[in-house]
């Protein structure tokens, strides 16, 4: 399995603090069959301000740490980016990283209030080039009211990525509820872990992907877990 949205580079965002829980949490993940794995850390002004660079500097350092450790799971770098209308100056400038430098950007909105002009701005994005996928679209209080809230966004080609424990309510009923519903449908286009600690989601894969597999039948089950992903890291 490939994973495109974690927090997992120690000590940048709310997720692993120490290069220690960066590891363990790797281990985790290749126990649990993850070969690929996309670090997206928090870019929220003014929480989460960490450059690029210096992101990229502390990816390496758990890269040559995987390699002592003989965990054999390639990284590569993103941000999760919340949702701003300057969002092409911030990745232009390197503040911020698309996943793995290709066109894709993963953008989270606010989980309880719509911002008015959300849609404007990451269709802007999408007018220079990129593809923009929406972080746990299950998960915006907003979304679970009135699904077709993201209408517009799947129009203008916007990928949906649902997280992987919110079909076990670790965010509620209403999360696991509109997750469902949108596997159903096939809006979904990829799942992810948004891991942020050691002991989540990676160690409870097997008995997330049994509710997965019930959701999404067979080739389904393979775009939004492999797929989709490998097309991403190569920039299809």
């Amino acid at each position: 399995m490939i994973d495109l949205h974690c927090h997992i580079i120690f000590g940048t965002d709310d997720g692993a603090k120490e290069l220690e829980n960066s590891i363990n949490i790797l281990r985790e993940a290749y126990e649990a069959g993850f070969t690929k794995i996309c670090c997206t850390p928090h870019y929220i002004v003014p929480q989460y301000v960490k450059t690029k660079s210096e992101n990229l500097e502390k990816l390496n350092i758990i890269k040559e740490k995987l390699k002592e450790e003989n965990i054999d799971i390639e990284l590569y770098l993103g941000n999760e980016i919340y949702v701003t209308n300057n969002m092409k100056e911030l990745i232009e400038e390197g503040r911020v990283s698309t996943l793995s430098d290709t066109k894709y950007v993963l953008v989270e909105l606010p989980l309880t209030q719509k911002i008015i002009d959300a849609e404007d701005m990451i269709e802007n994005l999408t007018f220079e080039g990129y593809t923009v996928i929406l972080a746990h679209p299950e998960r915006y209080i907003y979304v679970q009211k009135d699904l077709k809230y993201l209408d517009k966004f799947i129009e203008m080609g916007v990928y949906l990525q649902g997280n992987y424990e919110s079909l076990i309510g670790k965010y509620g009923k209403g999360a696991e509820k509109t997750l469902k519903k949108l596997l159903k449908d096939k809006k979904i286009n990829l799942m992810g872990t948004d891991t942020h600690k050691e002991k989540t989601t990676y160690t409870k894969m097997n008995k997330i992907l049994k509710i997965l597999k019930h959701y999404a039948k067979k080739e389904y089950y393979e775009n939004i877990t492999i797929n989709c992903q490998e097309n991403i890291l190569k920039n299809m």
